[in-house]
């Protein structure tokens, strides 16, 4: 009996040390602002999958000019990294595309639990996202869908790579981004609404 209620013990210890000790977990940030402007002009901004020059943090985009699905452009960010990105989907009907991460650079490394560890430009892993104009009765909603996890997958994460360095940078990116979009459409100043779950 005495060795059951032992067993028993260990291996809900076992398991309780398992609850604690997770992985990254999947983030999706949603952010959304409405644009003073036709929806039909708002997209033609965006629409060419090689044209990001509506932001702020994007200091150039090489491409190949197609909006197939496949496509892929590689951005050169403000500071100087670079991010590949491979076009997942494009719908011009539904003022839609889809995106995805296959690639970045680091900005440097740094030492963590006795290992160098690479700092990604974006420090997220396994990023995908999606930007969807839609008409609001001549006003436009423009929504940016991004789901990513933190960059670092085991346990104990360093600062620079945890869930709120992700958080961090992913709002960044989309906020900052959503506002020129916004200016740049003509719009007054823009409210971006972020909201993230996971």
């Amino acid at each position: 009996m005495k060795k059951t209620s032992l067993l028993v013990s260990s291996v809900l210890l076992m398991f309780a040390g398992l609850a604690n000790a997770h992985g990254p977990v999947r983030a999706k940030m949603t952010a959304t602002v409405t644009v003073d402007a036709p929806a039909a002009k708002v997209w033609d901004l965006i629409k060419n999958y090689d044209d990001m020059s509506w932001h702020p943090g994007i200091k150039s985009v090489k491409g190949n000019g197609s909006n197939d699905k496949g496509a892929v452009r590689t951005l050169t960010l403000a500071n100087g990294g670079t991010i590949t990105e491979e076009l997942k989907a494009y719908d011009a009907a539904k003022m839609s595309y889809k995106y995805k991460i296959t690639e970045m650079s680091n900005t440097g490394t740094i030492k963590h639990a006795g290992q160098d560890e690479p700092l990604p430009v974006l420090p997220v892993g396994n990023y995908a996202a999606e930007l969807q104009v839609t008409d609001k009765g001549g006003k436009t909603e423009v929504e940016w869908v991004a789901t990513y996890y933190r960059a670092y997958v085991n346990n104990n994460p360093p600062a620079e790579l945890n869930e709120e360095a992700a958080d961090k940078a992913v709002s960044n990116v989309l906020k900052t981004g959503l506002e020129a979009l916004s200016k740049k459409a003509g719009s007054a100043a823009a409210h971006v609404e972020i909201d993230i779950k996971r």
